[in-house]
């Protein structure tokens, strides 16, 4: 097995499951999932739908809960991050992994973000140490207008049938827990959620970053703050410490 899949939260695997069915990676997931609180149900549902999809789940595999990341995000506390960077690089090590798939940058979330981002390091950091390269590769988390930073050139584009279709609805009716994301997608996007699965090459890091307007989740947090839900909106500002310090170490890594 010489494939690896990094996705930021329980349920991201759905949205490649057909390319998971066939490529069966190695599977790290960044969060435990749980919104609030301190549930384990979506990361322990990630791992039954792992052993039906073949992959296998990697450290990390539910490293922290979102409220965790938010609070080191919001104290631009870039350790913890940057620990995760060696886990994946260490497991891409051990593993003999040729090629990453992780999430796209889209300045949507920043868990994703941040997520892409790390893997993106450890990958290179990874090819250091193996004398060769580790080809990272990402795919769009959300589709549309949620989108807002440009996906690289597509390399493999993967046009779902009939059956692939309805073994990925299949999935979403048999794990509720972690299948939210995908149906809001299909709500908001269409049915590209359930119809193609795409991998692309990442695009420079200076083209991905919020320059003219800023991220989707700066607006979502006022909402919430509005709504009296948060105390602060996260923003772009708070991530800046964490992005450069995994920066550095991208370009250090070559």
């Amino acid at each position: 097995m010489h494939t690896a899949l990094v996705v930021a939260h329980p349920g991201h695997e759905l949205r490649m499951s057909a390319w998971v069915r066939r490529a069966r990676p190695r599977l790290s997931i960044i969060a435990r999932g749980s919104r609030s609180g301190q549930s384990e149900r979506r990361i322990e549902a990630s791992r039954r739908l792992a052993d039906v999809l073949g992959a296998v789940p990697t450290a990390p595999f539910g490293a922290a809960f979102d409220v965790d990341l938010y609070r080191w995000m919001m104290a631009g506390d870039a350790a913890p991050f940057l620990d995760l960077v060696d886990t994946l690089a260490a497991g891409f090590c051990a593993g003999a992994v040729t090629t990453v798939v992780t999430d796209g940058w889209q300045n949507y979330n920043p868990v994703h973000d941040l997520t892409h981002l790390m893997t993106r390091v450890a990958a290179a950091e990874a090819g250091q140490t193996l004398g060769r390269a580790v080809t990272c590769l990402d795919y769009p988390v959300v589709l549309g207008d949620l989108a807002a930073a440009p996906a690289g050139p597509a390399v493999e584009v993967l046009d779902l049938d009939p059956q692939q279709r309805a073994d990925k609805q299949a999935l979403v009716d048999r794990y509720p827990e972690i299948a939210d994301d995908v149906a809001s997608l299909s709500a908001s996007a269409g049915p590209a959620a359930f119809t193609r699965e795409s991998l692309h090459r990442p695009l420079p890091l200076a083209d991905l970053i919020p320059t003219d307007r800023p991220p989707l989740y700066e607006a979502w947090g006022e909402d919430r703050v509005r709504a009296g839900v948060y105390a602060e909106a996260l923003r772009w500002s708070h991530m800046v410490p964490i992005v450069s310090r995994l920066a550095r170490r991208l370009e250090a890594a070559g």
